[in-house]
């Protein structure tokens, strides 16, 4: 039985992964609970031995046998990188680099790390991930993940893979509504208005659904000859435009405020995954099946 350590799991990510993991693999979830997201760990169909640490008072006890680790903790607020610039490098870079230490001391073989397509700046032509030209992160969150690129890339002794996922969308136990279309749907479940830079309404960006982010990990925890490479993981690059009108077609509150000022991370870039389907993973979650699904897990709010 393949033993695979996931950090962060009962994050937005992590908490349906540890619920789709086929039974072959024997579970390890290591999370600090900050989030106090609980709820992650409850009704588990299966046991899994549950770690409550940060990533950097891991020892080498904890992590001995284990194969796979996937790599999930993180802060990943992007907005609210650049008020806590110093913790998030704390965070992300230090303690990440401590911990691919203790796992390389131990001799875990194969590291996945699900970066983001947000290392990206804006582009006007389709963004590869093997062009190094075109990486311009705009927020310390964005730096970090390329600087745990950097780290894994150096490693000699570790197989590792680095899969740029597209702005998260979807449902889980233990999701977050501070990415895009989950917040739209947020705050249209709120009667919120959606407040938009108007220069943006029709910019182009790259968006990947849970259920697809989770099976892009299994595919390759199947295929692990894929390791040591980059590769992009969207569900689509789709304008802003197209979200508004996929929430419309479910709900009749939404309500748009156009705006002059810029807001964050509101550039265009359209991202290939050419990559990641010549090896076999084909994406299939659709933007507009996700937001009904998200929308009526909020219908009763007023």
């Amino acid at each position: 039985m393949v033993k695979v350590l996931i950090t962060g799991g009962c994050g937005h990510i992590g908490s349906y992964l540890i619920r789709k993991l086929p039974s072959k693999y024997k579970i390890t979830v290591v999370d600090n609970l900050l989030t106090q997201r609980y709820c992650s760990l409850f009704d588990l169909d299966r046991g899994i031995k549950f770690i409550e640490k940060d990533i950097d008072g891991l020892t080498e006890d904890d992590v001995v046998g284990i194969d796979v680790v996937i790599h999930l903790a993180a802060i990943t607020n992007a907005e609210g990188s650049f008020k806590n610039k110093e913790e998030v490098e704390n965070v992300n870079i230090v303690k990440t680099e401590k911990f691919i230490g203790l796992c390389k001391k131990v001799g875990i073989s194969y590291f996945i790390f699900p970066s983001s397509t947000s290392v990206y700046g804006a582009s006007v032509d389709v963004v590869y991930e093997d062009d190094d030209s075109v990486v311009n992160p705009q927020s310390p969150y964005a730096e970090t993940k390329i600087g745990i690129e950097n780290l894994l890339k150096n490693q000699s002794d570790i197989n590792y893979l680095i899969l740029r996922f597209g702005t998260i969308f979807g449902e889980s136990i233990g999701m977050r509504f501070h990415t895009a279309i989950n917040k739209f749907c947020y705050e249209v479940s709120l009667g919120k208005p959606l407040t938009i830079w108007k220069q943006n309404y029709e910019q182009v960006r790259p968006y990947l659904g849970l259920n697809d982010a989770v099976r892009s990990i299994m595919h390759f925890l199947d295929n692990l000859q894929y390791f040591n490479q980059t590769y992009n993981v969207i569900s689509g690059n789709f304008k802003l435009s197209d979200v508004v009108k996929s929430i419309e077609k479910v709900s009749d509150k939404v309500e748009l405020n156009m705006v002059d000022t810029p807001l964050l991370n509101q550039f265009t870039y359209d991202v290939s995954d050419d990559k990641v389907r010549k090896t076999g993973f084909e994406p299939k979650d659709k933007l507009e099946v996700s937001v009904k699904e998200t929308l009526k897990l909020l219908d009763n709010l007023k």
